[in-house]
């Protein structure tokens, strides 16, 4: 788990970005940490283990989590109380309605309107144009206020 930036003050600035690639969580915490303040899973169960002790004004969601028993889509179902098998145990009575916004290389194999209906709120394509990126996450954050 990485913490980095210093923008964005309280719980709406505190995003969680779960992403195993060390190279994209670096960009990424680089090119937001004027505006968010983000706090790095790498795996499900770190991710798990974040939420269940704080609040995030946003979740950004990699899909593909090498290390991990839950992919991102998986993760999602789980926070929004419909994945439809036995869940691990760090997993079990973490739930959330935090806004998720899906970040993924693969957007030709997982489509906007799957990743909705399993509880995401809008999806970003790898590689990631920042500036669309922070308006998306600007815009959920001020929804969620």
């Amino acid at each position: 788990m990485q913490i980095g930036g210093q923008g964005g003050e309280g719980v709406q600035g505190h995003v969680l970005y779960v992403e195993d690639d060390d190279t994209n969580w670096e960009v990424a915490e680089f090119s937001l940490r004027k505006r968010f303040r983000l706090v790095r899973a790498s795996t499900d169960q770190q991710a798990f283990a974040l939420l269940g002790k704080r609040e995030f004004g946003l979740i950004l969601m990699d899909i593909e989590l090498a290390g991990s028993a839950l992919n991102g889509i998986d993760i999602t179902r789980a926070l929004r109380g419909t994945y439809p098998g036995a869940l691990p145990s760090y997993a079990v009575g973490v739930q959330c309605a935090t806004p998720i916004v899906f970040v993924t290389a693969y957007s030709s194999r997982y489509n906007k309107r799957e990743l909705l209906a399993a509880g995401g709120d809008d999806r970003i394509a790898k590689p990631v144009n920042f500036t669309g990126l922070a308006l998306v996450m600007a815009r959920l954050l001020v929804r969620n206020v």
